[in-house]
């Protein structure tokens, strides 16, 4: 063999230089041309596509369209099925694979069909110079023009394999109808995944490309039929393909969860490259439906209140994931702002906001560590006022006080009282910093004008930060962040170590999980028939605002979280007063259908118990270590570093039993007469009210009746002398309660009992 090529090169070595030189040249020509920068071809390759979006069962969703309306979906190669290349390239070009950016076989072809008929009557632009016709649009096709097609033709042949310029093609090829791309083409004509196109559907859509207008199978089926059959002529196919022409229309894409893919657009996806493909999210369609369902009953049954408009958002706690998103009840009504998303939309919460304050409490320690507050530690539901110059007295949703009221009970049946007077004393600033910790950013605005009020939600916030903050409870104090797409378990555990922040400690979120989730404590504010009890573990908040314009529930197991608005976009008060039954309704029958599907054993939805608490028997009123006397008695989670006597507010006088307040319980054991005496002693002396620099106002009617209410409690004695603007005034005796003229100007008030005394000064304007 080897004498052989040896005496071919010696007899025609003249010739073998010449190949050789020849091969040299092309060689040296395709690396100057790979080296090259080719720009224009770099952007084509990285143009904007349209996004398909997946649920988690990868149920299409929506496909985003591009700014101009264009459908262009990319699908690789890959997945691209072979018979739709195989038939593309049969109609297209077939010696694709064969030359080198531009065909001389069929350049020729041409070239002799055209002279033959005196007209042009084919082409002969190969697949890379039709790509190359796209990267330079040109309206006049002139033969320069034609020249400069076919020397982009090598130029992208020289940087791109025949894989990816086929790829590039199949998924940028215009198909008319704004469509461009095999796979926007077949959903376009047919309402089809690629993947399930039949050969004659196939077949079809192959032919669009060489003319749109006249092998357009909606306009024109017959021709369409009759250029297809072309690409089969052995099987004599042409009645079916007509029929598949024929039954091609212009198909719309799905158009589910409008509201949420809107804010995808606007929150998420515009942070992501422009070429995505598709996105599976976590959304379940089967989910969402029901969480639609929930809302719409809803809504009818609130329709006589005036109730026109809610939302439900659903939460994966594993990693936050949205798994159902229905931002209104209905998106095309206009008329009730259905396009509205109230999910997004800032209202008042409400009550639910309480145990985020509460949790802050429970995790607020002494100097030396020890701890302030505990679920048996009693608060103050009396009558109280709290501000200076703007006096604010907040009042229960049903006007009434019960005195002392252990923290658990005052946060489960959702009082107004001792919230804000818990709220007064860990102050505003230090809840408004841990809201932040939460991602509650709708509220740095309004950080200089909710005061107090913030305890009862009087701040806008909106579902999308309610929803997320509630799951930090059923996640031992962690707070993940809202995530969207679909995740594997090594993912999970990738953002819960990345972006999880802990936010109140273990023990606190146990202790709240375990007071949201008593229905014994709940009965006093609600009453023990309540609309969100489940077979399960499970924790409730809801919340009402000021008129009852936004009604809320907040619901949540070791797996789910679910938040629910209702109210109205329109501006219009709501009639009567709804409660929160309704909105508490719809967030139990999603938790009930999410507890089909629950993935945990029976012990594993329970929630943990706190560590550094244990169970200890208190008494009922005074929240203290029972007594001999005590004759309610109940088991409650009590700090294991907390130093307690026994409860000393139940005293036997012989076979009587008596009650003994605290002072600062007289005022409402005189107010509302309460059965129990008043340890008047036990308190340092303390103005009750009015506040310090307090300002009042003068009025010309009813003076005789205007005067400024005093109440001092405390002291050692029984009596105590009252000085006003540095004057003896009068002496004052159990309860210490008496009366101040409204007189205009600055005034200065100070009580003295025994060797103790304290002062207030107040303005009258």
């Amino acid at each position: 063999m080897k004498k052989i090529i040896h005496k071919l090169i010696k007899n025609h070595k003249k010739l073998f230089i010449v190949l050789l030189a020849i091969f040299g040249f092309n060689y040296s020509i395709l690396i100057i041309l790979k080296i090259i920068p080719f720009k224009e071809l770099n952007e084509f390759r990285t143009k904007p596509v349209s996004t398909r979006l997946y649920d988690c069962d990868n149920h299409l969703i929506q496909i985003i369209a591009l700014e101009d309306g264009l459908r262009r979906e990319w699908t690789d190669i890959e997945s691209i099925p072979k018979e739709v290349q195989k038939l593309m390239l049969k109609a297209e070009d077939k010696r694709f694979y064969f030359h080198h950016g531009v065909d001389i076989f069929a350049v020729l072809n041409a070239f002799r069909q055209n002279t033959e008929s005196s007209r042009t009557v084919r082409g002969a632009s190969t697949i890379t110079m039709q790509l190359a016709k796209m990267i330079y649009p040109e309206e006049n096709r002139t033969f320069a023009v034609k020249i400069k097609d076919a020397i982009n033709a090598i130029r992208i042949e020289a940087k791109l394999s025949k894989k990816q310029i086929l790829e590039l093609y199949l998924n940028s090829v215009p198909f008319g109808y704004n469509c461009e791309g095999i796979t926007s083409a077949a959903r376009m004509f047919y309402g089809k995944e690629l993947k399930n196109l039949s050969t004659e559907e196939i077949s079809c859509l192959s032919v669009i490309t060489r003319r749109p207008k006249d092998y357009n199978p909606i306009t024109n089926p017959q021709e369409c039929a009759q250029r297809a059959s072309l690409l089969n002529p052995k099987e004599d196919d042409y009645e079916n393909l007509l029929a598949t022409a024929k039954a091609a229309y212009i198909h719309s894409c799905p158009f589910l969860l409008p509201h949420y893919v809107n804010y995808l657009r606007q929150n998420y996806l515009s942070g992501m490259p422009q070429n995505q493909a598709e996105l599976h999210l976590a959304v379940s369609l089967a989910l969402q439906q029901v969480a639609e369902n929930a809302l719409n009953q809803a809504l009818e049954q609130a329709e006589k209140s005036r109730i026109s408009n809610g939302a439900i958002l659903v939460l994966n706690n594993e990693d936050n994931s949205v798994i159902a998103w229905v931002g209104n009840g209905n998106f095309f009504d206009d008329q009730k702002q259905g396009q509205i998303d109230g999910i997004t939309v800032q209202n008042q919460p409400g009550s639910s906001m309480k145990p985020f304050l509460y949790a802050l409490a429970l995790d607020t320690k002494a100097a030396d560590g020890s701890s302030l507050y505990y679920p048996s530690m009693v608060l103050p539901d009396v009558p109280l006022e709290f501000g200076e110059d703007r006096v604010y007295i907040p009042q229960n949703f049903n006007n009434r006080y019960n005195g002392p009221i252990r923290m658990r009970i005052a946060l489960a049946s959702s009082l107004n009282v001792p919230a804000v007077d818990l709220l007064d004393r860990i102050g505003v600033e230090n809840y408004l910093e841990k809201l932040y910790q939460m991602n509650f950013t709708s509220l740095i605005s309004q950080a200089d004008v909710v005061d107090l009020g913030l305890a009862l939600g009087v701040g806008e916030v909106t579902l999308a930060e309610l929803a997320p903050a509630f799951s930090v409870f059923v996640r031992d104090g962690v707070y993940l962040p809202l995530s969207y797409e679909k995740h594997s378990e090594k993912e999970i555990k990738k953002i819960q170590k990345k972006s999880g922040n802990q936010i109140y400690t273990r023990d606190t979120a146990r202790i709240l999980c375990s007071i949201l989730s008593d229905k014994g404590a709940r009965a006093l504010g609600f009453g023990y028939t309540q609309t969100f009890q489940t077979e399960y573990p499970s924790i409730f908040k809801t919340g009402t605002s000021n008129q009852f314009q936004n009604i809320v529930a907040l619901g949540a197991t070791k797996e789910f979280t679910v938040a629910v608005w209702m109210g109205n976009h329109t501006g219009e008060t709501v009639m009567g007063k709804t409660g929160s039954s309704l909105p508490a309704g719809a967030a139990k029958q999603i938790l009930d259908y999410l507890e089909q599907y629950s993935k945990l054993s029976a012990e594993e939805k329970q929630f943990p118990l706190p560590e550094n608490y244990e169970k200890k028997q208190i008494c009922s009123l005074s929240g203290m270590p029972a007594g001999k006397n005590c004759p309610g008695v109940v088991y409650e989670y009590v700090p294991k570093d907390l130093v307690q006597d026994d409860c000393n507010w139940h005293v036997l006088n012989g076979n009587k039993l008596s009650v003994i307040y605290p002072s600062e319980y007289q005022k409402w054991v005189r107010l509302y007469d309460v059965a129990g005496e008043v340890d008047y002693t036990s308190s340092v002396l303390t103005v009750n009210t009015p506040k310090n620099k307090s300002v009042f106002y003068y009025s010309n009617m009813n003076q005789d009746l205007q005067a400024i209410p005093v109440e001092v409690f405390g002291g050692q004695k029984e009596e105590a002398v009252v000085e006003y603007d540095d004057e003896p005034a009068f002496t004052i005796y159990r309860p210490f309660y008496f009366l101040l003229p409204v007189e205009r100007g600055s005034h200065k008030c100070k009580i003295s009992c025994d060797d103790e005394s304290t002062e207030i000064f107040f303005e009258v304007k």
